[in-house]
């Protein structure tokens, strides 16, 4: 896998992301964390590892890309953190349009929030939407024209959603359904322990991904394998378990 976009958040709380880069200032008492490049460690048998993705991610050229997930319980102590997310590019180059929910653990407690991102700049969360454990969301990024952009969420079970059109210059050459392990301080951590989910109803360019079990992610850290996608079903729908300590 290619290098991933940098991403930063500045959430009152937490935050999830992507990043290669140095974190612009976060917001005053908010924790930062950071979506960090996919930086991969190696390929085995045509299963891609990486030190914070783990999901399914498919190359080509896309103009959107669509997903449906349930957010998972988080447990643990001290601080962790993660995302569930949709995107476009990252993958192969720098660019990341990107929206989803973190699922975090500060000091113990869980906490959870939405949010939506275009490399470089900082997460921006979504205060409109609340999260909670077991709902549904589904996230939506499009090209609308030239450079502009729909980035679309919903939280399909209380009915909030937010749309707005963004400016985006990204190639459009892969797209992706992740969980990811969000860096803090621009350091890589663990996620917490999380329940099992399910990505569904995927769709990239409007039609069936047709995902392949060669275009799988596991998240792997030194010898720990802590999140591993199931084979797809049907091409667009996948399961993530947390099979860490």
């Amino acid at each position: 896998m290619g290098v991933k976009s940098l991403r930063s958040i500045a959430v009152a709380g937490v935050a999830a992301g992507i990043a290669l880069a140095v974190l612009p200032a976060m917001a005053s008492g908010a924790v930062a964390t950071t979506n960090t490049a996919n930086h991969v460690i190696s390929h085995t048998k045509s299963v891609s590892q990486s030190s914070n993705w783990s999901g399914y991610a498919k190359t080509g050229t896309f103009t959107t890309a669509t997903g449906h997930w349930t957010v998972p319980t988080v447990s643990g102590t001290g601080r962790h953190f993660s995302s569930q997310w949709v995107g476009i590019d990252g993958f192969s180059n720098s660019n990341l349009i990107q929206t989803g929910t973190e699922a975090d653990v500060v000091n113990g407690r869980a906490t959870y929030d939405a949010w939506w991102e275009i490399l470089p700049a900082a997460e921006t969360v979504i205060t409109t939407i609340a999260v909670h454990p077991g709902d549904s969301f589904t996230g939506t990024v499009a090209k609308v024209s030239g450079t502009t952009w729909k980035i679309t969420l919903t939280n399909n079970t209380t009915g909030a959603s937010f749309t707005s059109n963004k400016t985006y210059r990204g190639a459009g050459t892969s797209a992706e359904w992740i969980e990811e392990a969000t860096s803090v301080g621009g350091v890589i951590g663990a996620p917490p322990r999380f329940s099992t989910f399910s990505f569904t109803g995927l769709t990239a360019n409007g039609a069936n991904p047709n995902l392949t079990t060669a275009q799988e992610i596991l998240l792997v850290q030194g010898s720990t394998t802590y999140s591993t996608p199931s084979a797809p079903s049907g091409g667009n729908s996948f399961s993530v378990t947390y099979t860490g300590p």
